[in-house]
C-alpha cells in the first residue's frame, strides 16, 4: 500500500546516520510520528469523519510502530557500530565481549520479527484494527529473550566500568565510537541499556491503548491480555536482577566485616537481602553530674530483612595493631537482634527512636523518618511527623535520579511514580511506585512535578484503576 511505502521510505534509516526515530536514544532531526500527520492519511479525508477518542486510540496504537522502528535503529547502532568494531574487539578477551554484549543479537531478531508483524498488520488498511493480540502473542513466545539480556546488566555494567579504568585502549576507542555522528555523542552504555527501557516502555505503551479503548470489548479484554503477559515479563527481569544484585550486594557486605570475638552469621544468604545501610551517631549521656553533654559516636548500620548489624570502624578502638588495619573494614560491635518480617523487638526500636535517652541519630529530619520507615512497626508512634498517603497521586518524573542506597528508586525522565508517603521536609523525600514496573523506593522531590491540578488527578487516579481492574479481570479469568 502507500501508505506502508510511504511510511518505510521515512524509518528506513539504517543507512541514513541523519535520521533518527521517536524513542531512540539517538535524537531526531525532523521527523513525522503522529499517525494523523501522515500524508496518506492527511489526503484521505478520514480525520474529519473521526471523533477525538477514535484518533487518539489510532495514535496510540501508531506510536507502537514509530517507537519499535526507533529502537531497532539503535540497536543496529549498538551491534554494528560497536559491537562489530574490529577495533573494539581486539581491545578485549572474548569473556569480557560475551558479557557486555550479551544476546544482543537475539533481542534485535526479536525487534525485527516483532516490527514486521506490526507492519503488516497496520498497514493492511488507514485506520487499522487493533494490535494488542500481536503484543501479546510476541510477549507469550519472543520476548523472554529479553530476560536473559536483562539478567546480564549487573555483570555488564561492572565489566564495563573495569575495562574503562584498566584499559586504556578500549576506553580510547570507545570515547572514539560515542563522538562519531551515529551516536550523536551519547554514551555507550546508553545504547546497552535499551533492551530493558524497551520492555518497560512497551508495557506504557499497552496501558495508554488500554485506557482508549472502549469498556466491555473484545479488544479492552486483548490489550488487558497483553498488559498481562508483558508484566510478567519485567517482573521476572526485576526479580532475577534483583536477585543477582543483592548477591553481589551481601558478598561485598561479607568482605567488610570482621566479627571478632561476637557469635559470627553467614551474612551470604538466599533469603537475605538488605533494607537500608548507613552511618549514624549513637548518642549517650553522660552519668556523672560533672558532664552532663551527650557523647556522640559513630556507628555504621546494616538492616537485612531478618537481621540488624550495628558496627564500627577498626580504628576507632585505638588498638595500635588495629590501626594498621583497612579503614573501610568494619568491625561488628554488637550482633544485631534477629527480628521477624512483622514485630520488631522494642530494645531496638527504642535504640533510634527520637525521645529516648540511646538514640542513633541523623542529618536531617527526613533521614530519620525514612529510617524509621525502613524498620517494621506495628504502632503509629514510630512515624513521627509522617503522614502516609494511600493515594496521594501521580508524579512525572522530569530530572533522572540514580539511587544510593538500597531503600531508593532509580528514576529517568517522564517516569511516573504513585507516591504513597512523603516526609514534612523541605526539600524532602517521597516514597513510592513506579508505575512502569510497580518497584518502590524512595526518591528526592526535587526531581518530580506535583501535580495540583484536582481534575487531572482525578482523571490519572480513574486511567490508573481501570487499567488494574481490566488486568484484575484476566488474572481471575486464568485462575478460575
Amino acid at each position: 500500500m502507500e501508505f506502508a511505502a510511504r511510511f518505510r521510505e521515512k524509518t528506513s534509516g539504517k543507512s541514513n546516520e541523519n535520521f533518527v526515530a521517536r524513542g531512540s536514544p539517538v535524537p531526531a532531526v525532523s521527523q513525522t510520528t503522529l499517525w494523523q500527520q501522515q500524508p496518506t492519511v492527511r489526503d484521505s479525508g478520514l480525520l474529519d469523519q473521526l471523533t477525538v477518542d477514535q484518533i487518539k486510540y489510532q495514535e496510540s496504537m501508531f506510536e507502537v510502530l514509530t517507537s519499535e522502528s526507533s529502537y531497532l535503529r539503535s540497536l543496529y547502532v549498538l551491534t554494528e557500530h560497536f559491537m562489530e568494531n574490529r577495533e573494539l574487539t581486539d581491545t578485549i578477551i572474548i569473556s569480557d565481549r560475551k558479557t557486555l554484549f550479551s544476546n544482543i543479537l537475539k533481542v534485535r531478531e526479536v525487534s525485527e520479527r516483532f516490527l514486521k508483524d506490526l507492519e503488516e498488520h497496520i498497514f493492511k488498511e488507514i485506520v487499522f484494527p487493533d494490535i494488542c493480540d500481536i503484543l501479546h502473542y510476541h510477549a507469550q513466545h519472543n520476548f523472554s529473550t529479553y530476560i536473559d539480556y536483562v539478567r546480564n546488566q549487573t555483570y555488564q555494567e561492572k565489566t564495563y566500568s573495569r575495562l574503562m579504568k584498566s584499559n586504556e585502549q578500549f576506553a580510547a576507542v570507545i570515547n572514539r565510537l560515542q563522538e562519531l555522528p551515529q551516536c550523536q555523542r551519547l554514551p555507550f552504555i546508553s545504547f546497552l541499556l535499551l533492551p530493558f527501557q524497551r520492555i518497560t516502555r512497551i508495557k506504557m505503551l499497552i496501558e495508554n491503548i488500554l485506557k482508549r479503548t472502549k469498556e466491555g470489548t473484545p479488544e479492552e479484554q486483548t490489550a488487558s491480555k497483553a498488559l498481562t503477559s508483558v508484566s510478567k515479563i519485567i517482573d521476572c527481569c526485576n526479580r532475577d536482577v534483583g536477585k543477582m544484585r543483592q548477591m553481589e550486594e551481601l558478598i561485598e557486605i561479607s568482605k567488610m566485616l570482621e566479627f571478632d570475638k561476637f557469635r559470627a552469621i553467614p551474612i551470604i544468604s538466599e533469603t537475605r537481602f538488605l533494607e537500608k545501610k548507613g552511618e549514624l551517631q549513637e548518642m549517650s549521656k553522660s552519668k556523672t553530674f560533672v558532664n552532663m553533654r551527650a557523647k556522640f559516636s559513630p556507628v555504621y548500620l546494616f538492616l537485612f530483612n531478618d537481621h540488624l548489624l550495628i558496627t564500627i570502624k577498626k580504628g576507632m578502638w585505638n588498638h595500635p595493631s588495629e590501626n594498621k588495619l583497612i579503614t573501610y573494614t568494619y568491625h561488628l560491635s554488637m550482633l544485631g537482634w534477629e527480628i521477624s518480617p512483622v514485630v520488631f523487638p522494642s530494645c531496638c526500636r527504642h535504640d533510634i527512636s527520637p525521645v529516648k535517652t540511646k538514640k542513633r541519630r541523623r542529618r536531617t529530619r527526613s533521614d530519620m523518618q525514612r529510617w524509621l520507615a525502613a524498620f517494621p512497626s506495628t504502632t503509629k508512634e514510630d512515624v513521627d511527623e509522617e503522614v502516609i498517603y494511600e493515594d496521594w497521586g501521580l508524579v512525572p518524573c522530569f530530572m533522572q535520579y540514580i539511587a544510593q542506597q538500597a531503600d531508593e528508586l532509580n528514576l529517568e525522565p517522564t517516569e511516573i511514580v504513585n507516591v504513597i508517603r512523603k516526609t514534612n521536609e523541605a526539600p524532602g523525600w517521597y516514597e513510592g511506585v513506579r508505575l512502569s514496573d510497580g518497584q518502590k523506593g524512595w526518591f528526592p522531590d526535587t526531581n518530580v512535578i506535583e501535580i495540583t491540578n484536582e481534575h487531572v488527578r482525578r482523571r490519572n487516579v480513574k486511567e490508573r484503576y481501570r487499567v488494574s481492574q481490566a488486568t484484575m479481570m484476566v488474572k481471575c479469568g486464568k485462575a478460575r
